[in-house]
């Protein structure tokens, strides 16, 4: 898209509706005085959340999907006022009781066997 020029009145006409200013602030772009942020997030972009902050609607939405809170051990349960915390991290098993194999642990097996078969 062409950078929008100000008209003979001021104001900058862009898909048929004047603003004031190109940039602005996100509060100015939620009420309607500038176009964009310098960010280039638009007004289709804005969104009010709960706390009456202007958040970005994309990265409200990932952030929302991450869930936080609940990977860090708060969550709510039915019957009980606030959150409950709950511990979230998995116990290691032990490596004691499982069978080695894998080739880190053929390697010294294998050098050996090799370094034998040159002797002879």
């Amino acid at each position: 898209m062409k950078r929008p020029v100000r008209g003979d009145d001021g104001n900058y006409h862009v898909h048929g509706k004047s603003y004031k200013e190109l940039f602005g602030s996100r509060q100015q772009v939620v009420h309607g005085t500038a176009y964009k942020t310098t960010g280039n997030l638009t007004k289709k972009d804005l969104f009010m959340n709960k706390h009456g902050r202007i958040v970005s609607v994309k990265k409200y939405r990932t952030a929302k999907k991450e869930k936080r809170l609940e990977k860090a051990g708060y969550f709510a349960e039915k019957g009980k006022f606030g959150y409950v915390k709950r511990d979230t991290r998995k116990t290691r098993k032990s490596t004691d009781n499982k069978k080695g194999g894998g080739l880190l642990n053929a390697l010294p097996l294998i050098f050996n066997a090799a370094s034998s078969r040159r002797r002879r």
